[in-house]
């Protein structure tokens, strides 16, 4: 069920060659409908077709993020995983991708969303789901964007901002009074509560529509997104999954000899954040070359390409 809070924020629109305010659904959801070749992904959707299937891999992180990982573990939101790295790549050594921090490597198991033998650039949004572009389906960058322009999306969504653009000029004309100003709360709400149902609908009739494309390719999903190659790449493959447990975990020694690791014989904050997910006789704490052997007992691969 989405839910209208999820959905609805403050923005700005240009629109009709003005610059206004609107309620509208949360930007970054937005703007990857907007994109047209973009779909989400999310458990209830990938359960109905294909079953649970149990998964376990690796997510890697830092101190800094334990926290915000607590708020997946066990949860339906899904989270980025691998089994495989390059040799030459930041994951092999127990670093972040974008930050390159890392040093907190867990070993989880959950359930699979979809995985790639390659990194396919997902995308989460605050509701859970996870966008990914279609050609990672389809196989090709044409068929998912010929679906989309053909169910009519874009028409949609230019008649939706045509309706709040009507909504916000009734109630502006009345904000606008000399006499009687209303006050500009009051214009919001008024302008959200008309313009509701309209967003509701444009919503779901994107899902709705998603959703019905989505079966008619399942054996593609199946193919693409649920038993890719297994095969090297010059990256890191990308496994997505929810639900999940930690089984162990390892720190790079580099780790635990900042603040947040251990206070005065005590557990830092960090620490304290870890010991929730995982017991302590269940972390490895050891130097980069440990942390490889450590992650092949458990079944990674590093590939030397």
């Amino acid at each position: 069920m989405i839910k209208l809070k999820d959905l609805l924020t403050e923005e700005w629109l240009t629109h009709k060659g003005k610059t206004m305010w609107f309620p509208a659904h949360t930007k970054p959801t937005m703007d990857m409908i907007s994109m047209r070749d973009h779909i989400a992904l999310y458990p209830t959707q990938m359960e109905k077709m294909f079953g649970k299937q149990p998964i376990s891999s690796f997510h890697l992180t830092s101190p800094d993020h334990i926290k915000q990982l607590g708020k997946i573990i066990g949860k339906k939101k899904s989270i980025s995983t691998f089994t495989r790295a390059n040799n030459d790549s930041p994951l092999a050594k127990g670093k972040g991708v974008q930050t390159g921090q890392g040093g907190v490597i867990f070993y989880m198991k959950g359930t699979l969303l979809a995985k790639r033998w390659m990194d396919f650039d997902t995308l989460p949004d605050k509701t859970g789901r996870r966008w990914i572009a279609g050609h990672y389906i389809a196989g090709d960058r044409q068929t998912f964007t010929k679906a989309y322009e053909k169910a009519g999306i874009p028409k949609k969504r230019e008649k939706l901002f045509d309706k709040i653009y009507d909504i916000k000029e009734k109630y502006q004309k009345q904000w606008m009074k000399d006499d009687e100003q209303m006050p500009y709360n009051e214009y919001q709400k008024m302008v959200e509560k008309e313009s509701n149902p309209h967003i509701n609908k444009f919503i779901k009739d994107f899902f709705d529509w998603q959703n019905k494309w989505l079966k008619q390719n399942k054996e593609a999903i199946k193919k693409n997104l649920r038993t890719p190659e297994n095969k090297p790449s010059a990256w890191w493959n990308e496994i997505l999954i929810y639900d999940t447990k930690v089984i162990d975990a390892f720190i790079l020694s580099r780790e635990t000899k900042k603040a947040g690791w251990q206070y005065m014989g005590k557990p830092g904050e960090w620490k304290k954040e870890m010991l929730k997910w995982v017991p302590e006789n269940k972390i490895t704490i050891g130097t980069p070359a440990k942390f490889r052997k450590w992650y092949n007992e458990r079944e990674g691969i590093i590939d030397q390409v």
